[in-house]
């Protein structure tokens, strides 16, 4: 005899069916940067208590894309492809040496490489390192896959298409209000890194019995 679905309120707390998910039950996220990108998810995270782990269930549709390309500066980010169609990629763009901005953006033209991905595909991306990343689904198949990462205090996404990154700092008292976007031509550097430290191997010469480091 087969039980009969268990009622909303009696879930246990740490357990989210996704499959019986309608649509209308995700969030519609246009991007921030972008709002012609866009995506519809949920936080499997946030829904089972979970706060040093971020985990989303995401459903794409057919033709979109979910983000604007972008690489983050101090978390990890990985998917799982749950679903895909034949015309699904992941689009990925990598600085090269004549790169003007070092994978920041802001004035190159970016034209990022296909991958085709499919149902079973997992995807890594390590914080820190310069590849923007971003999902589109095929033309007549949505996408449906999970994406998750570490949650740390500081992260800063940076968006080589758009020059611009978004900081998100949540070390400061006020919690609420602990992101912002800046152009990438108005970030200026605030001073000079401290010296390196001197080594036997630096070469050093002497004038007027002074020493200074070339």
């Amino acid at each position: 005899m087969r039980s009969s679905p268990e009622p909303e309120s009696k879930k246990p707390p740490y357990l989210v069916h996704t499959t019986q998910l309608p649509l209308s039950a995700l969030e519609h996220r246009p991007h921030p940067i972008d709002g012609a990108n866009f995506r519809y998810q949920v936080s499997l995270g946030d829904s089972t208590g979970l706060t040093r782990l971020g985990v989303h269930y995401c459903r794409l549709p057919a033709g979109a894309t979910s983000t604007t390309l972008h690489w983050h500066s101090h978390e990890d980010e990985w998917f799982y492809v749950l679903q895909a169609g034949d015309g699904a990629r992941l689009l990925v763009w990598e600085p090269d040496e004549h790169s003007s901005s070092g994978g920041r953006g802001g004035g190159e033209e970016i034209t990022p490489r296909e991958e085709r991905v499919q149902a079973g595909d997992f995807v890594g991306f390590k914080a820190g390192v310069r590849r923007a990343h971003a999902f589109r689904a095929g033309e007549e198949e949505e996408m449906v896959y999970l994406v998750g990462g570490s949650r740390e205090p500081l992260d800063v996404s940076h968006y080589p298409t758009a020059g611009k990154r978004q900081v998100v700092d949540l070390t400061g008292p006020d919690l609420d209000v602990g992101s912002w976007t800046v152009e990438e031509k108005e970030v200026k550097p605030s001073g000079r890194r401290p010296p390196r430290p001197l080594t036997v191997t630096d070469s050093i010469c002497v004038e007027g019995g002074e020493e200074e480091r070339k």
